[in-house]
């Protein structure tokens, strides 16, 4: 399994050129949708195109399954926006798409995950309610991640506007393997083995 996580794309997706140019990019803003600051998600179109990669913007909320599936598999990346993490896993679990992934991931595809994207990759996503708040059509019984590792993201770390909270939660899940990035780092991860990069 490969995966690329970061907390602002367009800052470090250049890091990942190689893997990125002329290929085709399954682009999923889902976790963005209502929030008011959508600026990142922009930013990470337009890195995109200037890398040359094929784009299909989808959003999984209102997509149906099937049109979602079709567009995982001819993708060679699947990239997951950042926004609310506890919107994307509900929106991701309660129609099966978590499965579809995995499956997906499984046969080498490359997922990049920016704040949310990267947050609903761990184990469980309940140490992030202090920066994302739970949407009130929250549907899930319990914060579930994805679990393809097993570690926590804490993106934006020490970074305005996060920069208290990020402390807080840092500080009140020591005991988890918490690893901070700042906006110019990224976690590649590749089978068992990852690796900080950036500054």
């Amino acid at each position: 399994m490969k995966l690329f996580l970061c907390s602002h794309f367009s800052n470090v997706g250049n890091l990942m050129k190689e893997a990125i140019e002329g290929k085709k990019v399954a682009f999923i803003p889902t976790a963005s949708i209502h929030e008011g600051y959508t600026g990142y998600v922009g930013s990470a179109r337009k890195l995109f195109k200037k890398l040359g990669a094929a784009v299909t913007e989808m959003d999984i909320a209102s997509e149906k399954y099937a049109a979602v599936k079709s567009v995982f598999e001819t993708a060679d990346v699947i990239y997951f926006t950042g926004g609310n993490s506890f919107f994307l896993i509900n929106q991701l679990r309660k129609n099966g798409i978590d499965e579809l992934l995995k499956k997906q991931l499984s046969k080498g595809k490359l997922l990049i995950g920016e704040s949310a994207g990267a947050i609903v990759c761990a184990p469980t996503i309940s140490y992030i309610e202090r920066m994302d708040e739970k949407p009130r059509n929250y549907s899930q019984k319990d914060d579930v991640g994805l679990h393809l590792i097993d570690f926590y993201v804490l993106p934006h770390y020490l970074t305005a506007p996060f920069k208290k909270v990020t402390a807080q939660i840092a500080e009140e899940f020591s005991h988890l393997d918490l690893c901070p990035i700042n906006n110019a780092q990224a976690i590649i991860v590749e089978g068992s083995s990852k690796k900080v990069i950036g500054n």
